[in-house]
Order: C-alpha cells, then structure tokens, then sequence
C-alpha cells in the first residue's frame, strides 16, 4: 500500500505503528512464554506492506523486525477492518507470510527466518474461525503421521476487538485508548457507544503527559467522526464535559475544523469534477467536427446547414450510433437518427 487511504488503516499505521503502543500491545497481548522469547526492548519497524491490491481498502499490515529465540525474527500484524469476519483470512495471512520469507530469505545461509503472525480485528461479529491451518484440512483427526508431514501448518493469534467481544482490554493507558476507540468504531448501539466514548474520555484524562493526551483525544475523535455517520456532536460534548470541560470545547474544536476540511474537499472535488466534464465535452465537440466533415464529404449537398446543426446539438449516444455507422448509413436513416 503505498499511501493511507482510508480511517481505519491511517488509524492502525499510526498507532499501531508506534513502537511504544507495539511494544505495550506484544507485551500485554502475546502469550507469556511467546513474549519472553522475544526481545521486545529491541524492535524495528519495517517498510512496505504486503497485502494483495484487491483486499488494500479492508486490511492494513505493518512488520517489525526483532530478535525471537536470540535469532533473526519478524512480527507481522495484519489488522482486519472489514465489518464482518472472512474465513479465509487464514490463507491470505499465509501468502503473505511466504512473500515475506522470499523477501528475507538468507541467500548464504539458506535459511528464512521465524514469523509470529497476528491479526487484529475489529468488526461487528465476534471472531469464532478457525486459526489453525490443518484444522481446516478434511478428516485431519484421522490422518496418519506418514501423510501429515506432507500438509503444510501454522497458527496464527487472533486479537478479538469487536464489540461484542468480551476481550479483557490492557496495556498503558494510551494502547488502552486506541483499542477502546477501535472497538467503538463499529459499536451500533447508541448507549453502548456513548458509554464507551465516556471511557476513552476518562483514559485520556489519565495519561500523564498531557500534550501526549490531547494529541491521541484529537487522532481518535476524527477516526471516530471520520467511520461513523451517527454520532451527536453535542451528545459528545455533553459526556466530556463531564469529565473535562476542556475536552468538551476541544471536540467542538475539533468538529468545526473538520466540516470545514469536508466543504473544502468538496469544492476542491466540485471543481475536479468539473474541469472532467469539461474536458469530455471537447471530446464531444471534436468528434461532432469529424461526423460533420465526413458526412459532407459523403453526402454533398444532400447534407444540408440544418442537418449540420442537428448534428451540433445531438447527443453524445446520438453520435456514437452515428459514427459508429458512418460508412453505411444512408441520408434517410441520418434524417431518423436526429428528428
């Protein structure tokens, strides 16, 4: 993916690429043993995604390089931000794996080297699919050790942030913070959701650097604007206020600014839309020129100034079944194309 384009990736990327969230999140969400191994005081992020351009607009990725086991390792975390559960995510999360391993393959010593998959979901359902690959063969209970070394297997960790999940949320109060706000995204419950911004409001309020906390109130209050069409302004308002009558003036702030940001990209937009069909016109108009000037040379005198002008005024599906009969059409069938 070359660029953010859409809230929910630009929402991932910049939080989940932050290596002090990644390090909370790995950290408070692996498997104990899994985060000892790994050598979380040192991580990388890596460049690039690999997500297939046909699924760019409902998964974001992010890698980060490390040390698991004291040896060469990535963490890649695909984040799921489709509204609903995809049962062959397993798949894609596994090309994507093998594209990684062609990438980082050691070409001197012939070895790739460990990925601890992960996926990050946030959508209406709950995820209840299989993670396991040779689970999802047929009959794999009953398969013999000889056969089963020949069928490929991993696994991979799901993270379960939708909002029916009942996933425990931890970490800082920052990581705390954009979960609680990724998990509301797609909350459709009108009281369940003001409930939560009342707790995203609270869990700002008790981050101890203050810049730090109105900087991730703004991110996360323009994600939420941004992904859902529903929301009461002065709803919001009224609940951080409570809490924070600053934060309450903050949201009207923020608010302001972004129906200002949407008028201008909708003049900008207008305007792009315009120079378009400006430009589809002229086409128009150079190829009513070409009909007229073939049909004169066809027709002579039999094309007259008041077929001309027809010809001028058509419409664009008149002169395409003109043109696209040019050769043939007689000056009786010309005459019933444009009465």
């Amino acid at each position: 993916m070359n660029e953010i384009n859409n809230p929910h990736d630009a929402f991932f990327k910049r939080n989940f690429g932050d290596i002090e969230i990644a390090k909370d999140f790995l950290r408070n969400y692996l498997p104990e043993k899994v985060a000892q191994a790994i050598d979380l005081e040192h991580i990388e992020k890596e460049n690039g995604s690999y997500v297939d351009e046909e699924f760019q607009n409902m998964q974001s990725d992010l890698l980060w390089k490390t040390k698991i086991n004291n040896h060469e390792g990535y963490i890649y975390i695909l984040f799921e931000h489709k509204s609903y559960k995809d049962k062959k995510v397993i798949f894609q999360l596994l090309k994507y794996i093998l594209k990684i391993w062609e990438e980082k393959y050691d070409k001197t010593k012939h070895k790739i080297p460990i990925i601890i998959p992960i996926v990050v979901y946030h959508g209406e359902t709950i995820w209840n699919i299989e993670t396991n690959l040779i689970k999802l063969i047929e009959g794999n209970k009953d398969i013999p050790e000889e056969i089963k070394r020949y069928i490929p297997s991993y696994e991979y960790e799901v993270y379960d942030f939708s909002p029916k999940s009942k996933a425990k949320i931890a970490g800082e109060a920052y990581t705390r913070v954009v979960i609680e706000v990724m998990r509301t995204a797609f909350e459709k419950d009108e009281e369940r959701f003001y409930k939560a911004f009342k707790l995203f409001v609270e869990l700002t309020n008790k981050m101890q650097d203050k810049e730090k906390a109105d900087e991730v109130f703004e991110i996360c209050l323009k994600y939420l604007l941004d992904t859902k069409d529903d929301i009461e302004i002065e709803e919001m308002e009224k609940i951080a206020k409570e809490e924070s009558v600053e934060r309450g003036e903050l949201i009207m702030s923020i608010a302001e600014k972004l129906r200002e940001e949407g008028m201008e990209k909708g003049i900008k937009k207008g305007i792009e839309k315009g120079i378009e069909k400006g430009k589809e016109e002229g086409k128009l108009e150079e190829r009513k020129e070409l009909v007229i000037e073939i049909l004169n040379q066809r027709f002579g005198k039999e094309f007259d100034k008041e077929l001309e002008e027809k010809i001028k005024k058509a419409s664009e599906e008149e002169i395409n079944k003109i043109k696209k009969n040019i050769l043939k059409i007689t000056i009786d069938e010309l005459k019933e194309i444009l009465k």
